[in-house]
């Protein structure tokens, strides 16, 4: 076990050659400036050597993994905290459209008539085999849902491709808005 330090020690070899004794405290200026160079980091280095030394100990990689764990079920909660489902059935005639497709449009202004200018679909679902769709991850605000049989369908025959509500004379007929509550909507495809 060492007495002294290796600075002390240093110390101890510079002057112990001297006839006299060297100034009475200049170990303590010399100590006291080379302590002073140690401390000069400051906080920002302390944390960076406390972080590298945990970066290397056992419990950085879990503890990694669940930070990254909340990050992701935080994105998610986020991205889809906001979000809705739009759902119903599409009926031909007195029965349930079977095969089809469900288009729905968002809808900035409804100043024109719903069939022009809603450009390409926000989402396009099939309707199943007991005439049931289904849109979902939908933000709020107003829409226009269009189904339409598959050609090669007894239905194409006899009904058109609609709109929701396509018959009412309202101004803002065929709008779902979309606010706090999923919708349910069910759509009567028009007779030819």
């Amino acid at each position: 076990m060492q007495d002294f330090d290796p600075i002390e020690e240093h110390f101890r070899k510079t002057f112990s050659g001297r006839e006299s004794d060297p100034p009475e405290n200049s170990w303590l200026k010399i100590s006291s400036r080379l302590q002073a160079s140690d401390r000069k980091g400051g906080g920002i280095s302390k944390t960076i050597e406390r972080g590298s030394g945990f970066i290397h100990s056992s419990r950085f990689y879990p503890v990694l993994a669940v930070a990254a764990m909340l990050v992701l079920i935080l994105f998610i909660w986020i991205s889809y905290s906001d979000k809705h489902t739009i759902r119903g059935h599409a009926y031909a005639g007195e029965g349930r459209l079977c095969k089809g497709t469900a288009y729905l449009y968002k809808v900035i202004d409804k100043a024109e008539p719903v069939d022009s200018g809603l450009g390409k679909p926000v989402q396009t679902v099939r309707v199943d085999m007991k005439g049931f769709y289904q849109f979902t991850g939908i933000s709020q605000g107003n829409y226009v849902i269009k189904v339409a049989p598959d050609s090669g369908s007894e239905a194409i025959r006899n009904f058109l491709p609609s709109f929701y509500d396509q018959n009412s004379e309202e101004k803002k007929a065929n709008l779902v808005r979309i606010g706090k509550e999923d919708p349910t909507i069910d759509i009567h495809l028009q007779p030819k």
